[in-house]
């Protein structure tokens, strides 16, 4: 028989103004959803004998918590060391853990908080228990996430009811889709926004999910993009005379165009190539294949600048060596410039077709800007070789 683990529901708000409200919506999430609901007041609540209460709730929500719902009346709090109540840690703690969160705030406070904003000198203390109260609806409302106000825990329940209902219908869409043609694509670990394109299908489905899996991987990469940045390499340092410098130069130079071209080919071809037709569904399954190679080919080039950050040569090789260092800068740049452009054009287009004409034109162009200095650098040192060879005993 297989064990069925039930969705853990913390409801997180002070305990003594709110407790006819805590106790209905625990019978809610308990009778209604068959969920587990965690509060703090009830014995079914985990407690650890060796920590103290603030603590016992924060690593409740660190630990079980797989949907948080915050409801905030007209007390803060008791307030810990640090200026803040245990509900306020509690929704800390559960932002930080990017679970579902759902905010509450009594119409009341809601009120007072809008009156609040314009005369933050004035004495409410006949509404509210603390005025930090105020600084945590501002600091919720400053999170973007979405507030409901409510008068009575009915508003609550329905709205709750309506949002699980939501949830619900997203995930019969992910069985559908695991079990339909995309489901080879699904099984990439997909980044979390990749996933619920191809989930939702919204309009442009196939452009927003190639887009968000390009993006994806080019923040993976940030780390190496500021190595580059800054010239910090991983590999050892290698001392190469003159005759290896320039035997190794030459492969080195076509090694790097030839990354060049591959990567013009595969966001500029082979991305049409995964879209289809006009009217025709694109191939997830090839989208997540030229991300893949996007990574593979972006932290080649990276790497091939650095390398000579780690070669070690004759002082009158150190222009040439920096020179090539920063040959690859001007490819990075439009690299960067390509994803961050398509990302944020093609995110821009609405979920909904609103048959509004858009030139979603995408071409990358990588052009190496430092040729010719390298060119005449190598020309340079030639003459030099030369003249030493004619007159070894000239100085330098």
């Amino acid at each position: 028989m297989t064990f069925i683990q039930k969705p853990t529901v913390f409801v997180s708000s002070t305990c003594y103004d709110l407790k006819q409200v805590r106790e209905d919506i625990k019978d809610f999430i308990e009778n209604d959803f068959g969920f587990r609901a965690m509060l703090s007041e009830f014995n079914s609540f985990p407690v650890d004998p060796c920590a103290g209460t603030f603590e016992t709730c924060l690593a409740a929500v660190d630990s079980f918590a797989d949907v948080f719902v915050l409801i905030v009346g007209s007390r803060y709090g008791s307030v810990r060391d640090e200026g803040k109540s245990i509900t306020n840690l509690e929704y800390l703690h559960a932002n930080a853990k990017s679970i579902p969160i759902y905010i509450f705030l009594s119409k009341t406070l809601n009120n007072s908080y809008n009156i609040w904003k314009n005369n933050k000198d004035k004495d409410f203390s006949s509404e509210v228990d603390n005025p930090k109260l105020f600084d945590f609806v501002e600091e919720l409302y400053a999170s973007q996430r979405w507030i409901f106000t409510f008068d009575s825990a009915r508003d609550i329940k329905m709205t709750l009811k309506n949002q699980w209902a939501s949830i619900f219908s997203s995930g019969l869409k992910y069985i559908q889709i695991t079990s339909s043609e995309n489901r080879i694509a699904l099984s990439n670990n997909l980044p979390p926004e990749a996933a619920r394109i191809i989930i939702e299908k919204p309009f442009a489905w196939e452009a927003k999910f190639l887009a968000a899996l390009l993006k994806n991987e080019y923040d993976i990469l940030q780390t190496s993009r500021w190595n580059y940045q800054y010239g910090f390499f991983a590999d050892p340092v290698t001392n190469k005379n003159p005759t290896e410098l320039n035997d190794d130069l030459a492969d080195k130079l076509e090694e790097v165009m030839k990354l060049a071209d591959c990567l013009t080919i595969l966001l500029n071809t082979v991305i049409q190539d995964a879209m289809g037709d006009i009217g025709e569904p694109g191939n997830p399954e090839m989208m997540v294949y030229i991300s893949k190679q996007f990574s593979i080919l972006y932290q080649r080039i990276l790497s091939w600048g650095l390398y000579f950050k780690s070669i070690h040569a004759d002082e009158q090789y150190s222009h040439l060596l920096d020179l090539l260092y920063n040959f690859p800068a001007s490819l990075i740049d439009s690299i960067d410039e390509f994803v961050i452009h398509f990302y944020d054009k093609i995110m821009a287009v609405p979920s909904v077709d609103d048959k509004v004409d858009r030139d979603l034109r995408f071409n990358l162009s990588l052009d190496v800007v430092n040729g010719k200095e390298i060119s005449e650098e190598l020309y340079r040192l030639a003459g030099r070789q030369m003249q030493y060879l004619s007159n070894p005993t000239a100085q330098s």
